[in-house]
């Protein structure tokens, strides 16, 4: 995929992308690529056109073809790739973006915690003791926030919020009763 962004970056031109802090690095590209998630960016509408005809002729002379159910663009008259409305979204990296290329948060954010609860509910199911049990938790489920930290900004309250859930969900499945210590949950007990 270097020869495709190497194409882009000859061929057409780069916006600014600028920082608000003027401390802060400018960058300058015409396309976001990362494994099998591409993103063109272009300040025309014709120009965009080009890169798609561009992207489509090198997926054809490589072998690859293009996902149409996850296209999607900002342009109404494009054909075969279906159009962004105010309240559709794309995913870019597997996170949900709407048409201005803005990450819509509180959507991510609810998919994720439900994602960690089916996770929660299947590992309290398998009978694991106590220790390979939180630690399968902390592994298989809540790891799915580490992936999306670098992509939305979680806040520290939010961490809160996350913490909270998950000791209600564990009550809920009789795994940490209520007027249990929750330091317990944190702190083996050789540290008690």
């Amino acid at each position: 995929m270097n020869s495709l962004s190497r194409i882009l970056n000859q061929k057409f031109p780069k916006i600014c992308i600028d920082q608000n802090d003027p401390s802060q690095i400018t960058y300058s590209t015409n396309h976001l690529l990362f494994i099998g998630d591409l993103k063109i960016l272009a300040e025309k509408e014709d120009t965009i056109l080009k890169m798609m005809d561009s992207i489509d002729e090198y997926f054809s002379v490589v072998g690859l073809k293009r996902n149409f159910e996850k296209s999607a663009t900002n342009l109404n008259y494009v054909k075969e790739t279906r159009s962004l409305d105010g309240y559709d979204g794309y995913r870019y990296l597997g996170v949900l973006e709407d048409k201005e290329s803005n990450v819509l948060k509180h959507e991510v954010m609810k998919k994720i915690a439900e994602n960690v609860k089916k996770r929660i509910e299947s590992l309290v199911n398998t009978k694991l003791n106590a220790v390979n049990l939180f630690n399968a938790i902390n592994e298989y489920s809540l790891s799915l926030y580490n992936y999306y930290i670098g992509l939305i900004d979680i806040e520290p309250h939010e961490f809160q919020a996350i913490d909270t859930e998950v000791r209600r969900i564990l009550s809920n499945l009789h795994v940490h009763l209520k007027p249990a210590n929750k330091e317990r949950l944190y702190i083996s007990r050789s540290n008690l």
